[in-house]
This record gives structure tokens, C-alpha cells and sequence, in this order.
């Protein structure tokens, strides 16, 4: 019998505790993070201001949010094999309703290059810039962080039979979603859900030479209760579990809703700027073998200042750009190994099984531009069946940041084309612009802390209109 989610966050929690005093006593590697803010808006809170969030930030347009955590980290001049690290971080937010979770609550230990992690930790995969993208398409930060054990290489691992002209970096982990609705058979429900991913990237290039190439790939699938969805198959947990990780199709079907992205990418460096382009294809259910969905995908550029600014310097200057171009009407998706009409068209983001389809705590998982339909306009289309109503659009969005008079800024703008989903198909295209300016200054305050503000409208035919300000304050240090 599965232990309870509640159960395991509270044990974990204290484990956490114990371990960063003790770990205060022995080095500075703890450090902290809070932050405070207030949200006013005319209607739900714009896209932008909750968006790639990790599932942090309410939908209720007023509400009063509180931040807090402490991290220990892995101490980089430490010549110990073995390390560990940890964090906890709490929410509570008042709006409509209060709410109070816990976001990141993780452990983790390295050996070596290789780490494993047990619980949750926000977590974002793919190939893009983290900084102002519109999201990843598979996993972007934008839901919730769930409970997951997971190996891997975090970082870049030289090969050394290349001379270090080749690293890589994996990723292997099974999380648990909770209980779903489903969306046909005798059963409604299951109990338990989990969410298998994996991923592999390769570079070619040292990290000192001027230019690198990325390549590589991820795959996740949400499964579960597979005894009570098809129970003709007799089908035990090891076994779907097997079916699910390979990919493998039994009896025209694969077992589990899967998704993932082809990446490629390439970044040149220069003196001053650094220039980063790149690739997610997307594949779905069999489109992996016959790439003929090259139509989906996330496209991006991105320029970055690497040459910092005189110390003290005040002037206006710009320190990244970024353009990305995303889009998901194509949908093709069929199966080299059945032929079937069903497996003709994807539908990215929603499940033929799982009502939740690609989401944690109602927040998509992937690209934030698949939302909820439980956020779009009232008098769109929805299916009971699927998770999201818009997953066919074109989107276009760009990101800019600079400093001046010591003060950082940030424009993000995004507009989009949208077309509905399968089962929810829109009478016309509805478009959409939504906007977010970002505003932070360092203060003396507190002995160092920052005041920021972030000014997010949406306008359009997708979601409600809404003009929304958010004021704050952080601080965060480490602890001596």
C-alpha cells in the first residue's frame, strides 16, 4: 500500500531540517531565500506573473504571497567524492482561498559526477534559454514540483577517449503524480499515477572553446493502473512499467500517454556577446521513428552579454535579447506499427486515458502556452475528457532585459494564434497578447535585500482580460 503524499513531505521535511543545522555547523554552504509580495488585478492574474512559475503563483488576481526557503548546496572546493545537498521551501499565499505547500522539499547526494535526488525539486528539460523563454516543451517549470527519485549527471561529463571534444549529461527518474480520473472503461479512477522521464544530451566542443554544439533528446510518460484500464491484458504493474520506459506497443497501443523533444542547439561565444540558437522537436506515440511532424516544435535565439560592465557603471545597457517562434498545429502522429486512424493525430498535452493528461495541481507541465482550460474564456469550447482546450496555435514571443541606474529591467511579450484541441476545436482563430515589464533595484535595507515590481497584461480573445501589478521584496544570503 502506497504511503501517504502527506506523510512522506512531512518526514521529509524534518530530515531536511536536521541536516541543513547540521550542515550550518560545519560549512557555509546554507543559504537562504525569501520574499514577499502583494498582487492587484483587475481580473485572474495575467499570464505572465504566474506563468513558468513552478505552480508558486495563485490564479487570483488579489492575493498576498509569502516565499520562503533554505537550501544547503554542494561546495565546489570540497575534494570529498561524496556530497550532498538539500532544501525546503514554503509557500503561503491569501487570495480567494489560503494556501500553504510545500514546493521544493528534496535530498540529494553525489558521488562523483552522479547524483541521485529523492523528493521534490523544480526542474526544467530541454534545450533553451531559462532565463525568458516561453517554456520547454516537455517539462518548462511551470507546474507544481512533484515527488520523484532520480539519477543522474546534472552536469556536463567530459569524455575523455574524445579528449574531452565530447561530454554528456543524463537524467533517469520515476515521480509520482497521485490519484486520476479516467476518461473511459469500468473504472473512473485510479489511485496512483506516476510520471517516468529520461533524457540524454550531448556537447561537442570544450567549454573553453568558442563554439559548442548540443544534441540530444527526452522522453516522459504519465502511466498507471493499468490493471483497471485494461484489465483483458492482464497487465502487472512490472510489467506495464516495462512497456511504459521502452515505448513498446501492446496490441496497437502504447501503454501510458507519452511526449518528448529532439533537441539540437549551438552557442558562440565572443568577447562581449554570446549567441545561442535552437532546436525542440517534438514527437509523440510512434512520431519518434517517422519524423513527419517537423512543423512542431520550439525555434529560439538568443544573444547574451558576457562581458561584464565596469564595476559601479550606471549606464543604460542591454544584457540578453531573445526571439523563439513555437508551434503545434500539425499533430501528426502516426504509428509505423499499427496503422491505425486513432494514432493519425496527436493531441499534445491530453490524454485518451487520464483526464489530467499533461498536468500537475490543475498547472501544465509543458509549455505554459497550453493552458488549463479551467483559465481561458468561459465561452470557449471545453471537453470534460481533456486537461487543456488550446494545444494547436502559433505562437511568437521575445524577451529583453537591461540595466540602468543600477537597476534591472525585464520585457517579455508574447502573441499567439490559437486554434483549440482535438476534442475542442475553436469556431475561429482567437488571438492572444500577453505582456509582462519587470522592474528590480538593490537595496541597503534589511543589511542587502531587493525591491522589484511586475507590471503583466493580457489582452485578446484566449483569456480574460486583465491588467495586474505585483510588488515585493527579497532578500537571500548565505548563512554564516
Amino acid at each position: 500500500m502506497p504511503v501517504p503524499i502527506s506523510q512522506m513531505r512531512v518526514c521529509l521535511f524534518a530530515v531536511i531540517i536536521c541536516l541543513a543545522l547540521n550542515a550550518h555547523a560545519q560549512d557555509s554552504t546554507v543559504y537562504y531565500r525569501a520574499s514577499l509580495m502583494l498582487s492587484g488585478a483587475t481580473d485572474q492574474t495575467p499570464f505572465w506573473a504566474h506563468a513558468n512559475q513552478n505552480g508558486n503563483i495563485p490564479m487570483d488576481g488579489n492575493f498576498g504571497l509569502v516565499n520562503a526557503g533554505v537550501y544547503k548546496i554542494y561546495n565546489p572546493h570540497n575534494p570529498r567524492t561524496f556530497q550532498w545537498s538539500a532544501g525546503i521551501q514554503g509557500i503561503a499565499s491569501y487570495g480567494k482561498t489560503g494556501k500553504v505547500f510545500l514546493s521544493d522539499a528534496y535530498i540529494a547526494g553525489k558521488v562523483g559526477k552522479l547524483e541521485i535526488l529523492a523528493g521534490q525539486k523544480s526542474n526544467v528539460v530541454g534545450l533553451m534559454d531559462t532565463t525568458m523563454t516561453s517554456g520547454s516543451m516537455s517539462v518548462a517549470g511551470n507546474s507544481r514540483p512533484f515527488p520523484r527519485i532520480q539519477i543522474s549527471i546534472p552536469e556536463y561529463l567530459p569524455l575523455y577517449v574524445t579528449k574531452n571534444l565530447v561530454s554528456l549529461k543524463f537524467s533517469y527518474s520515476e515521480g509520482y503524480l497521485g490519484n486520476s480520473r479516467l476518461n473511459y472503461g469500468v473504472e473512473r479512477e485510479v489511485s496512483y499515477t506516476y510520471f517516468h522521464q529520461k533524457s540524454l544530451y550531448f556537447r561537442f566542443g570544450k567549454p573553453t572553446d568558442r563554439l559548442n554544439v548540443y544534441l540530444g533528446a527526452n522522453h516522459q510518460a504519465v502511466w498507471g493502473g493499468q490493471e483497471k484500464i485494461t484489465p483483458l491484458y492482464n497487465l502487472d504493474p512490472l510489467k506495464a512499467y516495462w512497456y511504459t520506459i521502452s515505448g513498446k506497443t501492446l496490441k496497437y497501443n502504447k501503454v501510458g500517454n507519452h511526449f518528448g523533444t529532439v533537441d539540437i542547439g549551438a552557442e558562440w561565444r565572443g568577447k562581449t556577446w554570446s549567441y545561442f540558437v535552437y532546436r525542440q522537436n517534438i514527437y509523440e506515440t510512434g512520431s519518434l521513428f517517422s519524423i513527419i511532424n517537423l512543423d512542431d516544435g520550439l525555434n529560439g535565439i538568443r544573444v547574451k552579454r558576457i562581458r561584464p560592465l565596469p564595476a559601479g557603471s550606471s549606464r543604460f545597457a542591454f544584457q540578453s535579447f531573445l526571439l523563439e517562434a513555437v508551434g503545434t498545429n500539425s499533430q501528426t502522429n502516426k504509428s509505423p506499427l499499427s496503422g491505425l486512424a486513432i494514432y493519425e493525430k496527436g493531441n499534445y498535452y491530453n490524454s485518451y486515458i487520464y483526464e489530467r493528461g499533461w498536468s500537475y495541481f490543475n498547472r501544465g507541465i509543458g509549455t505554459p502556452l497550453a493552458p488549463s482550460s479551467r483559465i481561458t474564456r468561459g465561452s470557449l469550447p471545453v471537453n470534460a475528457s481533456e486537461f487543456t482546450n488550446n494545444n494547436r496555435f502559433w505562437a511568437f514571443h521575445t524577451g529583453i532585459t537591461a540595466s540602468w541606474l543600477k537597476t534591472y529591467f525585464g520585457l517579455k511579450g508574447t502573441f499567439s494564434r490559437n486554434s483549440g484541441s482535438l476534442l475542442s476545436p475553436f469556431d475561429s482563430m482567437k488571438e492572444q497578447v500577453s505582456l509582462s515589464f519587470t522592474a528590480e533595484r538593490n537595496l541597503k535595507l534589511l543589511n542587502g535585500c531587493s525591491v522589484f515590481t511586475n507590471i503583466t497584461s493580457d489582452f485578446g480573445q484566449l483569456y480574460p482580460d486583465s491588467h495586474g501589478l505585483i510588488i515585493g521584496l527579497r532578500k537571500s544570503g548565505f548563512l554564516d
